[in-house]
């Protein structure tokens, strides 16, 4: 990759940013209420969690009734018309959170919302240059370069125009490693307990503290975990949960739901539920909980082999951690894939390599015209970029998938 020199891995990024967040600006000026200058509705999934936090504070029975989601977020953006029902899916506890924001009107909620969503990614790229090796810093990665890097990355963006909680969930995901690195794994507990609102991003942390016993991470992730779903059933009972329960099949049809951005899906169940004809769909259906339970025990088998090691050695489980729920569960979109940035970032630390260079400039590139293409074919081809990771790692011996594949990376400090 002798094209790649340095000024172009300096320069190349701004070109994205400015062309990504000038074409974010063009459509916000010339937009009509809240639909935007190209068409779609701008911070869609931001009033599907303002919505469900309406709809949890005045009427908690009726949360999960899709025709009262659908006359709720009518109403909130009207007169701008609505193009269809934008399903909120998330457990009850979730929109107990979502109706803090309710105490502000919708339109500055929603600004307030994504001024903190661009704090938390320069907080976690903070975090994350400040682990990064110094070669490197002095190859030209300054912090500024670095948040040119993140923000301008399109999955950001893409999370940043509908509103998403992207931002927080890689702030909470970094602030978990860092707080392991430091040693402090009750602080790691209580920040993956408050990364809750999307359980699958949490299972990979939890597995590697079963397989360690780390008792104290457990016991804070227990109590943040407790007092939130507590606080929900005590004031609402468990009639909502009980409803999510039952919609959880909907999940595993997503791909295949009329009207569903199934290009954005970013997980393996995603891809083959693109691909696959639809007689297949039961047969996909019946494997996700196996290919979940599976990939959780090598993640567990992996956590056993550097179980008392320090934290350098256990870099590879928290890797792999990170990529587990794109790997795995059937549900993670487009902005989810900011997981892979303290993934790049582990590996920048402890294993830096040729081919981390190559990884990263595909994984830049690959966000933006995986999803272009995704949208043109109606497949889930971002699921690539997962899958792809973990080859790549497996080849530099990190995950013993090839055969021969069984030197274990270099301690760095």
């Amino acid at each position: 990759m002798s094209w790649l020199t340095p000024r172009r891995l300096r320069d190349y990024p701004r070109l994205f940013a400015l062309a990504l967040w000038g074409a974010y600006g063009l459509e916000v000026l010339f937009h009509q209420g809240w639909r935007g200058g190209l068409g779609g509705i701008i911070g869609s999934d931001f009033i599907t969690l303002y919505g469900a936090g309406l709809l949890y504070r005045e009427s908690a029975a009726r949360l999960y009734d899709f025709a009262a989601q659908a006359g709720v977020q009518a109403a909130l953006i009207a007169p701008t018309p609505y193009p269809g029902l934008n399903p909120f899916i998330s457990p009850p506890y979730v929109a107990m959170a979502c109706g803090l924001l309710t105490f502000l009107p919708l339109l500055p909620a929603f600004l307030l919302w994504n001024g903190l969503t661009a704090l938390w990614t320069l907080h976690a790229a903070r975090m994350l240059w400040r682990i990064v090796p110094l070669d490197a810093k002095a190859s030209g990665l300054s912090f500024a370069q670095m948040a040119i890097l993140m923000l301008s990355f399109f999955p950001f963006l893409a999370g940043w125009r509908v509103g998403q909680n992207h931002g927080l969930t890689l702030w909470l995901a970094t602030g978990v490693l860092m707080a392991q690195r430091a040693g402090r794994p009750m602080l790691a507990g209580l920040l993956a307990g408050l990364l809750l609102y999307k359980p699958q991003f949490v299972l990979g942390f939890l597995i590697l503290w079963l397989a360690w016993g780390e008792i104290c991470a457990l016991l804070g992730f227990g109590a943040i975990a407790a007092a939130w779903i507590g606080l929900s059933l005590g004031t609402v009972g468990s009639a909502p949960y009980r409803e999510y329960l039952a919609h959880g099949a909907f999940l595993l049809s997503l791909p295949w739901t009329e009207g569903f951005p199934a290009f954005a899906l970013i997980t393996p169940y995603g891809l083959l539920g693109t691909l696959l004809p639809p007689d297949a769909r039961p047969w996909l259906r019946a494997t996700a909980p196996a290919l979940l339970i599976a990939t959780g025990l090598g993640l567990a088998l992996l956590a056993r082999s550097l179980r008392g090691q320090p934290f350098e050695r256990q870099a590879p489980a928290w890797m792999l951690a990170l990529l587990y729920p794109l790997l795995a569960s059937p549900y993670a979109l487009l902005h989810d894939l900011m997981l892979m940035i303290p993934l790049l970032g582990l590996w920048a630390a402890y294993h830096p390599s040729r081919r981390l260079l190559q990884v990263t400039v595909g994984v830049y590139l690959s966000g933006l015209f995986l999803p272009l293409l995704g949208a043109l074919t109606g497949l889930a081809l971002p699921a690539l970029l997962p899958i792809s990771t973990l080859l790549a790692l497996s080849r530099e011996g990190w995950f013993p998938l090839f055969r021969g594949a069984h030197r274990k990376p270099p301690a760095r400090s």
